[in-house]
């Protein structure tokens, strides 16, 4: 790709759409909106109004940590606290295209009322290639796709919606991103979901396990870099012993009260998310066992690191991370089990969380994120 080309093209793309007319674009702190909000900010100018919407669902001081560190890119972006509202629209959710739907309703109802205000009849939004491919595809609701299924944003919302990133793939948004001078913090930053904590939180959504959530995702962040994506998710730790597929594998495969999304032969899979204690077997070893057992309904398989049976906790955390270019596809980091031990030490100190595990299953038959 001419990145150069595809900047001027943009820009003057976004000139002759938007003319004179006044224009919002969000920004979730990842490099897609981030993007897609700085070329606006280049074209328009002071007809635009940058915002990044705190939602609640944010990872610890972020909305500040981003705001200070696009100062010299985007000087008049604005903070918008609308926590309370997101966090009370999902509360208590448990289906996890059901959380993506609310929060995609919520979300352009706050932009259409901060649209209304500043006069706006466009939105700019960092949409690229995959979020709309796999909307389309069924695999699951990405929120900041509506015009490819269907949804028309002007009779919904009341805006007219730009997307110059529509055609991209991340690699690409990132070398458009370097080139305007976006920081690397921003540029190299793992992506993170518009519904954000919202969907790593798995099952139903309470604040208790937002809070946790939260927490474990500061302590991951530390202590991970380098990889294309990694994060925490929380979820009841209730399990039953699978007697089959534990007789197929030749081990223990215990069965969690939650379902996650994968994607097998191009269809979504609403399926089960199950653990196995195989420590002491290589990768190799258990990515043939992880192949079996994907076989049934079974979505995500998960390596038991540590439990501390001798703690109160209602709550497990799952660590993903995994490798990509372009985020259609994606395999599985192979971190040393003394890494992932010395991990779940850490983890285990938060309140009301006794045991931690590591999700082993690649994209596909997983997807990225659980919901």
């Amino acid at each position: 790709m001419d990145v150069d080309k595809f900047i001027d093209s943009a820009l003057k793309s976004i000139r002759n759409t938007v003319k004179d007319a006044k224009t919002i674009a969000a920004i979730s702190g990842g490099v897609d909106s981030t993007t897609a909000t700085v070329l606006a900010y280049r074209a328009l100018g002071d007809q635009l109004l940058p915002v990044i919407i705190d939602t609640g669902f944010m990872r610890k001081e972020e909305v500040k940590k981003v705001k200070q560190s696009l100062a010299s890119v985007l000087p008049t972006l604005k903070i918008i606290d609308r926590s309370e509202e997101f966090i009370s629209a999902l509360e208590g959710v448990s289906d996890a295209e059901e959380k993506r739907k609310r929060f995609r309703e919520t979300f352009y109802m706050t932009l259409s009322t901060l649209a209304q205000e500043f006069g706006a009849k466009y939105l700019i939004q960092g949409t690229i290639a995959p979020d709309w491919i796999e909307t389309s595809g069924g695999i699951k609701t990405q929120h900041n796709v509506l015009v490819q299924i269907g949804i028309d944003p002007l009779k919904s919302y009341g805006l007219n919606i730009i997307e110059p990133l529509a055609d991209l793939y991340k690699d690409e948004v990132r070398e458009v991103a370097k080139r305007l001078g976006i920081p690397d913090s921003i540029v190299f930053r793992q992506p993170f979901p518009g519904p954000g904590l919202a969907i790593r939180v798995v099952g139903r959504i309470s604040r208790e396990k937002l809070e946790i959530v939260r927490e474990a995702t500061d302590i991951v962040e530390e202590r991970i870099s380098g990889y294309s994506q990694y994060f925490p998710v929380i979820f009841e730790n209730v399990k039953v012993k699978d007697e089959e597929l534990s007789r197929i594998v030749g081990l223990d495969v215990y069965s969690y009260n939650i379902r996650a999304t994968g994607v097998k032969g191009d269809n979504r899979e609403y399926g089960r998310v199950v653990a196995i204690n195989g420590k002491g077997l290589s990768y190799q070893e258990l990515r043939k066992l992880v192949n079996k057992i994907v076989a049934y309904d079974v979505t995500h398989v998960l390596l038991t690191i540590k439990e501390d049976k001798s703690k109160t906790g209602k709550y497990s955390i799952a660590l993903r991370a995994v490798s990509t270019q372009d985020f259609m596809t994606a395999d599985i980091v192979e971190f040393p089990l003394e890494f992932l031990e010395k991990l779940a030490d850490e983890i285990l100190k938060l309140d009301y969380v006794n045991e931690f595990l590591y999700d082993i299953t690649s994209k596909p038959p997983a997807t990225i994120e659980f919901e």
